[in-house]
């Protein structure tokens, strides 16, 4: 319960009541407490993981026409294009052949991850 001070007398009287009980002038009216603002609780945003080129590399060389390099790197639409294109078109081995000089020229020139972190 808060007490606040009446306008004619000056005495102390509880803020709920209407009038004062001494010198029974209206009470001022009440005044708003503010509201606290909605604490949102910090969100943790961890420094992303860098990739290693070498794993990259190496996955590339051998299962690069599979897209796995690519998955590995976070790269999920060309992964998915190169293992279909492997898949539907291998056994007439031009598929095979076009994602593994796909697979070679990525393995050189692919130095990010999807998140454009550097690949150490």
């Amino acid at each position: 319960m808060a007490l606040m001070n009446s306008s004619e007398c000056n005495c102390k009287a509880r803020s709920d009541t209407a009038i004062c009980p001494t010198c029974d002038a209206a009470a001022p009216p009440a005044t708003q407490q503010p509201i606290d603002a909605v604490y949102a609780a910090p969100v943790s945003q961890s420094a992303p993981i860098a990739r290693n080129r070498a794993i990259y590399i190496l996955l590339a060389l051998f299962l690069g026409i599979f897209g796995v390099h690519n998955f590995y790197a976070g790269y999920h639409g060309r992964a998915v294009c190169q293992l279909l294109i492997t898949l539907l078109l291998g056994w007439l081995l031009i598929g095979v052949l076009f994602t593994g000089l796909w697979a070679l020229v990525e393995m050189i020139t692919v130095e990010t991850d999807a998140s454009g972190v550097q690949m150490v």
